[in-house]
């Protein structure tokens, strides 16, 4: 006996509901958002550093708007993945690719911690961002 069209049969346990994200988009969106914070504490301690230190008034300000816009870019990315718009890809390689140039500056001047402190979640962030889930994710084929 045929079932009425109103009637759906039931999900098998692979089928992925509305949702689901897939644990790489999960992984991916949770780094950003833990780099978002450590950003925007990085602008915090400089915000609380105002008045001292070599640069200027003005620089100092301007540096801390510019790192607390960072941290609310790099946020909007973690949300906008969330979400699966497909712009993001674009964002977060260029964010990463920053963080990779900052931590070779690092490097290069023998602070060994700091930059792998900015190159270890950059690669891991770049990895995940070309992995087959958060393609497929973006694609809007996990919808």
């Amino acid at each position: 006996m045929p079932t009425p069209e109103h009637q759906t049969t039931p999900r098998s346990s692979t089928t992925r509901g509305p949702g689901h994200r897939p644990p790489a988009v999960v992984a991916l969106t949770l780094l950003l958002l833990l780099q978002a914070l450590a950003v925007l504490g990085v602008a915090v301690v400089f915000a609380l550093e105002i008045g001292s230190g070599v640069l200027n008034l003005g620089a100092q300000i301007f540096l801390v708007v510019l790192v607390v816009a960072a941290g609310v870019w790099i946020g909007a990315a973690a949300l906008s993945l969330w979400a699966g718009r497909a712009w993001v890809r674009a964002a977060v390689v260029v964010i990463e690719l920053f963080a990779v140039i900052l931590s070779v500056s690092f490097f290069s001047a023998g602070n060994v911690a700091t930059g792998l402190l900015f190159l270890v979640p950059a690669a891991g962030i770049l990895f995940l961002m070309f992995s087959r889930q958060v393609a497929e994710h973006l694609a809007g084929l996990h919808r």
